[in-house]
């Protein structure tokens, strides 16, 4: 389980990028009627989508999942920091599956079931506050794993690796996106606010393999995530118009500048795994 201080810290990384409030706010400013909420007016808006890459990522993603085998009407799918819901929002709404999602932090879990009540979607996606390396599941429960850029703030990668190969049903799918590492000096002022432990490519495909999973594809995603930050960039203007009151804004900025020194300059690296749970003989 994450120490109590590794816990504490990511709280306080995601504490005030999870609010409703702001979600509410930016609907009202496009005239979407609230009380007619749509999965697709969060996700195609990225108010609740905080992978990297946002929605956009969840389309290239969705595609290339779907080279192997889409996610089916009838298949459960397992979020793994589910965040504010916006990642499972999008798999329920565009395959018809049922979703679970599970978040380490009670807040992000609050936040998901508010926004997934308010658009309909609450008899087909659930939550659970639980750890990625001590899930709640029974074995084979799940048809897909999807972790987006997740694992990364997880320490203990084996035992993470061999709960989700746990709860694979046999052929079953990990879907996960991340950033690689060594991670560049460049990254602190992200780094320094909640833990970040990126293994290299090589020692993440060594993590997946141990834990029973083979290796199907691997998508380098660098140039987009590059291009996202870059339009992430350019929406928040100019830095004088930070001010007290616009404390997100000016920390935005600042990881946004980290994350593009970091994969435009330095060399770093994001990508896609897609793994498969061998077959039990």
């Amino acid at each position: 389980m994450p120490s109590a201080t590794a816990t504490g810290q990511l709280t306080s990384f995601y504490g005030e990028m999870t609010s409703l409030d702001r979600v509410r706010r930016s609907l009202e400013r496009d005239g979407v009627d609230v009380e007619r909420l749509q999965a697709r007016d969060l996700y195609e808006r990225d108010l609740d989508c905080q992978n990297l890459g946002a929605s956009g990522m969840l389309e290239v993603i969705a595609e290339a999942v779907a080279e192997w085998t889409a996610p089916q009407p009838d298949d459960h799918v397992l979020d793994v920091g589910c965040g504010m819901g916006g990642p499972g929002r999008f798999l329920a709404d565009r395959f018809g599956c049922t979703v679970t999602g599970i978040d380490l932090l009670p807040l992000r879990v609050e936040c998901a079931e508010e926004l997934t009540k308010r658009t309909g979607l609450a008899e087909r996606i659930s939550y659970r506050v639980a750890s990625a390396t001590d899930l709640p599941f029974e074995e084979g429960a799940f048809a897909q794993v999807w972790m987006l850029d997740v694992g990364i703030h997880v320490r203990d990668k084996a035992a993470m690796f061999a709960e989700i190969a746990r709860v694979l049903r046999p052929g079953g799918l990990l879907v996960m996106h991340d950033q690689m590492g060594p991670l560049a000096k460049a990254m602190e002022p992200a780094t320094r606010h909640a833990p970040f432990i990126a293994p290299s490519l090589p020692q993440l495909i060594r993590y997946v393999e141990a834990a029973g999973l083979r290796l199907m594809t691997w998508q380098d995603s660098t140039a987009r995530i590059v291009a996202s930050f870059q339009q992430i960039k350019a929406r928040l203007g100019p830095p004088e118009a930070d001010d007290e009151a616009h404390s997100w804004r000016r920390w935005i900025r600042v990881t946004t500048d980290a994350y593009l020194t970091t994969l435009a300059e330095l060399g770093g690296r994001t990508g896609l795994v897609v793994a498969q749970r061998q077959q039990v003989r």
